[in-house]
């Protein structure tokens, strides 16, 4: 009999694990089952807080990501599992870097003081990120409504609940998968090569009317041995990188006990020289019932990762924008093997700079990482359907920095000292969670209620220590006492929290048909003034199942209809330093003071203590639609909400007079609105052939209501160079959005610019000359040009993110296509303040060869500015929609085929299964963002200073069963 996998999305429990995937048939289970496909649908199991439901009951936001394929991609943490998989989850890269974590949001940012969702693994709360295999991961539900406030104080930025995978009764089960694959750019960009650099910065200064100080560099006649390439360094700093990863799975049982051990290896190497990570990973859990009342069980893993990373944040120093302005005509070696540095006679002419290639190779960042989880729980049956639970965990996160600065003695940009640094972070977290539910049904009415209470203690130390001057950067002498130089900067803390917690929740249905649910939590923080540290959060939703109404029975098109809302408080303790209340003391060993007054060390505070501060919260509002048709083989799950973020924790700064330099104080609201619609639909159309389609769409809109008894925050730490910061927060308007001119194209003549004058006839731009930018003044201004003409060009979070999957069986082949993308967010493009500007900021760097476009009496149509040395009209230098680029990109982000081979044939190698797979992650992009790559993130606020771009993967794995 023919064995294949249906692909649906069927949930079933196996005793208290949940499972969510494919499930194995023959034909004569299909004939016999097809009729209960519907039943099994509607009574799907989901994993809410501190507990499970059946589908059908849920009443609150609840979606489950699809993790299709799973196993087959190599990923590197939880971030990349739930990208374009879940509506209402915003996945957005951080780049590409192999080290770099995406940015995770639910719902929207939450606020100045953004959100990040709390995870939830088998139950344990994490503090921030778990880095746990993706391999290991069975399901993931997140919680993106009010009902997220059952984990109170840390819930307003939703909750990702992970299940991870656990052993099965039967007997020992191996599995084994290994990956090998390859890493490439998918886009690069192009500099100018040596002729065209000398013939381009000539004419820039021709066009300035600069020849008389033209640098040597740039004289053909002077310097010839200045038109010959020797070095693409864009493709020298570029690499093809390779993907290792190994996993091992090993599980069985027995009726009272079961287990499961996973473990794993990835070996990841960067497309930029000379950066990698690298992790392993040690998983095992059991489950014992010893008594008919009382089972025991276990959950512990261990994550080591490591890695090397390159800095491609900086606008003067990263490693992009160092390839792209470095001199072609310069060799990465010396006939020595040394690195090379500027031709010395013509150095000064070119500026500062570093050559990127021994930039990348000195890189020396080591991160080791230790985390260590231990999670033993028992769950006793105190009488009939009541139930106690007792979960205990203690998680450990060790991690050192030890990183070395070489001497970069190359002629450019010179640094002729060293030093190391070391940093030790180490973080434990105590957890002890003390539950009791009871399920009663009275006829039609069913109860269930949940109580609770949990208590967590973090405890957060370490240390920074450097030290310089290395007279030998040997590896074996880089230890901090090996220096030459005494003086030592030398640091440490120790910061202790603890959370306590009190929970309710009861559940109300009655006959499945009409749904309450009431939660409530009360938690205390020792972060805030003791008069402030407890507060209240709730939630109250309810639904309607539409479908189980008499008159809805004859309508047979219509498998199921459920309307939802909800309504409730949620916590944010986002924004909140240890410092806000009891800040600590400054040093400063150079204070005078005394009766004969002398220097001495003091001891002061420059942050003043705000007793009256709280963590702020989140008012939250959803009304939702679950459906599904066609015996359920569609369904469809919508949801409107609106999100009120309040309380916001600011920094604000104090007058001198004060004697402090800043205070936190709560001000400031913050609303996030939209909708979010998934779709899936599965078909079986023979025994031979089956399919499966999913659909994820989330609308987003962001609005600054208050901030912090001002209208508008300029944010200056994502500026390019110190010269365009483009970034503010403004009442009325998205968060972080970009703020400059309105640009009108390009002067074409100068009885253009003669003509573009204000309402009093006086001419706004009287300096510019034909090919320079037409900035607009703001309708009804007059005057010169200024800051009051800035308006707003765009956010660069995104208003719309989706996703779409297709998976497919034929035979013994599978196939799986997952697109992502996002649309609406836009991109400050600020590599062309460095790469178009010959001599703008200062140094004659080289050039993006769309500089070769720029504008002249012959060329008009373009939208690059006319070629001339020093930005006179400041094309370049101020802040405009020049930079301001549409950052929406669709890419398939993994394909997949898989091909398993023939039962008859694997059961003579007396294996279980053996599946030989290729897997290709960024195959291909689609968008009109002209920088490396459109997933810059938004730890910088959406500013591109040539970020590592995400790189396109070709992998082949193999799985085989034992």
């Amino acid at each position: 009999m023919n064995v294949f996998k249906i692909p649906l999305s069927v949930t079933y429990l196996t005793g208290r694990v949940l499972l969510i995937g494919a499930i194995s048939a023959s034909p004569v289970f299909l004939a016999q089952k097809k009729d209960s496909l519907k039943e099994k649908s509607i009574d799907e199991i989901v994993v809410i807080g501190y507990g499970t439901q059946k589908k059908s009951k849920v009443s609150g936001a609840v979606s489950e990501a699809s993790l299709d394929k799973l196993t087959s991609r190599s990923l590197s943490g939880v971030g990349e599992v739930l990208q374009g998989k879940a509506p209402g989850v915003t996945v957005v890269n951080e780049g590409g870097d192999p080290n770099g974590a995406p940015k995770v949001n639910i719902r929207g940012l939450g606020g100045i003081n953004g959100e990040t969702p709390l995870y939830v693994v088998d139950g344990v709360v994490f503090n921030g990120t778990p880095s746990i295999n993706p391999n290991d991961i069975q399901d993931i539900s997140v919680l993106k409504d009010a009902s997220a406030a059952i984990y109170g104080a840390r819930s307003s930025g939703g909750v990702i609940l992970i299940t991870t995978k656990k052993g099965k009764k039967g007997n020992l089960t191996v599995d084994f998968d290994v990956k090998y694959g390859v890493n490439q750019a998918w886009r690069l960009k192009e500099s100018l090569n040596a002729a065209e650099f000398q013939d381009v910065m000539y004419k820039a200064y021709e066009n300035a009317g600069k020849l008389g100080s033209l640098p040597m560099a740039f004289n053909p006649n002077q310097y010839p041995d200045g038109r010959i390439t020797r070095t693409d360094w864009m493709k020298e700093i570029f690499r093809t990188g390779t993907i290792q990863e190994y996993n091992v799975n090993l599980s069985g049982g027995s009726e009272k006990s079961r287990y499961f051990v996973g473990m794993n290896h990835r070996n990841l190497e960067g497309i930029l020289l000379n950066t990698q990570a690298k992790r392993y990973n040690f998983r095992v859990n059991s489950e014992h019932k010893v008594k008919d009342w009382l089972t025991i069980g276990e959950n512990m893993y261990y994550n080591y990762s490591d890695g090397n990373t390159a800095d491609t944040k900086s606008g003067y120093t990263g490693a992009l924008v160092a390839a792209m302005y470095y001199p072609p005509n310069v060799p990465v070696y010396t006939p020595s093997g040394a690195f090379s540095g500027l031709p010395i006679d013509v150095a000064g002419g070119y500026g500062d700079m570093i050559n990127p290639v021994a930039y990348l190779k000195r890189i020396s960042i080591r991160n080791p990482t230790h985390e260590i989880l231990i999670n033993p729980y028992a769950e006793i049956t105190l009488a009939k359907n009541l139930k106690f639970r007792s979960n205990f965990s203690q998680t450990f996160k060790l991690g050192t920095v030890k990183n070395f600065t070489y001497r970069v003695l190359e002629v450019g940009k010179i640094f002729d000292t060293n030093n190391l640094e070391y940093q030790s972070n180490n973080s434990s977290t105590a957890l002890a969670e003390q539950l009791l539910t009871y399920k009663i049904s009275a006829g039609q009415h069913n109860f269930d209620f949940l109580g609770g209470f949990t208590f967590q203690k973090t405890i957060d130390d370490g240390f920074v220590a450097k030290s310089y001057d290395f007279r030998s950067e040997a590896e074996v002498f880089q230890h901090l006492q090996n220096a030459a130089d005494t003086n030592k900067d030398v640091s440490s803390y120790r910061f202790k929290q603890s959370l306590v917690s009190y929970l309710a929740r009861v559940n109300y249905d009655y006959a499945g048909k009409y749904i309450v649910s009431l939660l409530g939590r009360r938690d205390g923080s020792s972060l805030v003034a003791k008069q402030n540290r407890f507060a209240n959060y709730y939630a109250v939703s309810g639904a309607w199942v539409v479908s189980k109404e008499n008159f809805m029975q004859d309508i047979s098109w219509l498998s199921s209809l459920k309307l939802r809302g909800s309504y409730g408080i949620l916590g944010n303790l986002g924004g909140i330093s240890p410092q806000a209340v009891n800040p600590l003391m400054t040093r400063d060993n150079n204070i005078i003071f005394g009766q004969d007054p002398s220097q001495n060390i003091a001891y002061y505070a420059t942050t003043r203590p705000n007793p009256d501060l709280k963590w702020g919260k989140s008012e939250q509002t959803n009304f939702g639609v679950d459906a599904s048709f066609l015996h359920n083989r569609l369904s469809l799950q919508f949801d409107y909400f609106v999100k009120n973020s309040k309380d916001q924790i600011f920094n604000v700064s104090l007058p001198s007079t004060a004697t402090y330099n800043n205070q936190y104080v709560n001000a400031g609201l913050f609303q996030d609105k939209g909708y979010e619609l998934g779709i899936n639909y599965n078909k079986i159309v023979s025994d031979d052939f089956t399919f499966s389609v999913g659909a994820t769409m989330s609308q987003l809109k962001n609005t600054v209501k208050q901030l912090a008894n001002v209208d508008e925050i300029f944010i200056n730490d994502n500026g390019v160079r110190g010269v365009l910061k483009p970034t503010r927060v403004k009442v009325g308007d998205p968060l972080y959005s970009f703020y400059g001119y309105k640009t009108g194209g390009i002067f074409q003549s100068q009885e253009e610019i003669n003509n573009y004058k204000d309402a009093n006839g006086n001419l706004i731009q009287p300096n510019a000359k034909p090919g320079d930018i037409k900035f607009l003044k703001k309708e009804g201004d007059t005057g010169v040009l200024n800051n009051n003409d800035f308006v707003n060009l765009g956010s660069p979070y995104p208003k719309f993110s989706y996703g779409f999957s297709y998976n497919m069986t034929w035979k013994n082949f599978d196939l799986n296509l997952f697109f992502q993308g996002v649309y609406g967010n836009k991109i400050f493009n600020g590599m062309k303040f460095i790469s178009l500007n010959p001599g703008g900021t200062g140094q004659n760097y080289n050039m993006d060869r769309d500089i070769l476009n720029a504008w002249t009496p012959q060329n008009t149509n373009t939208d690059i500015p006319r070629l001339v040395h020093g930005d006179p009209s400041g094309n370049y230098s101020k802040v405009s929609d020049f930079y301001v680029e549409d950052g929406s990109y669709l890419r398939l982000k993994n394909l997949t085929i898989g091909y398993s081979l023939p039962k008859e044939l694997y059961r003579k190698l007396d294996v279980n299964k053996v599946r030989i797979y290729m897997t290709s992650n960024n195959l291909f992009t689609i968008t009109k963002y002209t920088g490396f790559d459109p997933e810059v993130g938004m730890n910088s606020y959406g500013v591109d200073t040539g970020r590592y771009p995400q790189a396109r993967s070709f992998i082949f794995g193999i799985e085989v069963g034992l």
